[in-house]
C-alpha cells in the first residue's frame, strides 16, 4: 500500500481541525461556566445587600410618609399666602418667616433620616 503525500496532508489538516475544534469547545465551556459563576456570585451579593438594606428602606418609607403630612400642611399655607391678593409687594413679613421656620423645623424633626440638620433662623426678620 502506497500512501501519497496528499493523503498525509489531508490527514494532518483533519487532525489540526479536530484539535482546534476541541480546544474551542473546551474554551467556550469554561467561559460559560465562569460566566455562570460570576452571575451567581453577583445574585448572592445583591440578595445580601437587599436584605441588609430592607430595614433602612422601611424606616425611610415611614419617615417619608410622616414628612408628607407635615409638608402638605406647610404647602397649603404657602399657597394661601401666595394667592392672597393683599400680597402684591414682595416683602417678607412675620407670616413668611413663620412658614420658613416651620419648614426648617419639619425637615430637622423627621425621624429616620441621618442627614445633618439645616440651620434654624436666629430671631427676628432677615439676617
Amino acid at each position: 500500500m502506497t500512501f501519497s503525500l496528499r493523503i498525509y496532508l489531508i490527514t494532518i489538516a483533519m487532525m489540526i481541525a479536530i484539535a482546534i475544534g476541541y480546544g474551542e469547545i473546551r474554551y467556550l465551556i469554561g467561559w460559560y461556566a465562569h460566566s455562570a459563576k460570576v452571575n451567581a456570585d453577583y445574585a448572592l451579593k445583591k440578595q445580601k445587600a437587599e436584605t441588609k438594606l430592607a430595614p433602612t428602606e422601611a424606616k425611610a418609607a415611614i419617615a417619608n410618609a410622616k414628612g408628607k403630612v407635615i409638608y402638605q400642611t406647610i404647602y397649603r399655607d404657602v399657597v394661601k399666602y401666595v394667592q392672597d391678593p393683599n400680597r402684591t409687594v414682595c416683602r417678607f413679613d412675620d407670616d413668611a418667616f413663620s412658614m420658613r421656620q416651620r419648614a426648617i423645623d419639619a425637615a430637622n424633626n423627621i425621624a429616620g433620616f441621618d442627614d445633618t440638620a439645616m440651620q434654624t433662623q436666629s430671631g427676628g426678620k432677615g439676617q
